[in-house]
This record gives structure tokens, sequence and C-alpha cells, in this order.
């Protein structure tokens, strides 16, 4: 998801991405949130999942106001 539509050169985002499956392994999911168009501004994180993401549907909500991305 960005703003990149309304600030073409400064603009934010986050990034979801589902990590490929090494049978046996757990999945991860890595989240990439970057502000005012800088990589440098943000961070990046992976976290364990405890399902199979591709077993079923799943449906994920992102809170983002001005103040917080939840």
């Amino acid at each position: 998801m960005s703003n990149g539509d309304m600030y073409e050169k400064n603009h934010d985002e986050i990034d979801f991405e589902f990590l490929g499956n090494i049978r046996g392994k757990d999945w991860r999911i890595q989240t990439n949130v970057y502000g005012n168009g800088s990589t440098n501004i943000g961070r990046e994180e992976r976290y364990g999942l405890w399902f199979d993401p591709a077993e079923d549907f799943h449906q994920y909500s992102i809170l983002w106001t001005d103040s917080h991305i939840m």
C-alpha cells in the first residue's frame, strides 16, 4: 500500500510479504514500513506464523491514520 499517487516523490509505503515455505518449516511474513519516500526511514520485520496461510482464505486488516499504523 502506498500514497504514491498523491506524493510521487515523497510517499509512504507498507508491504506485507508471505515468504515461501520450505516443507516442514514454519511460514513467515515480512513487513516493510517506509516513510517520507526513503527506505532509510522505516523498518523491516519478520514474524513466524502459527498457521499455513495457503490452507484457507484469510482476511487481514490495517488501520492507517495520520499518527499510527496498526
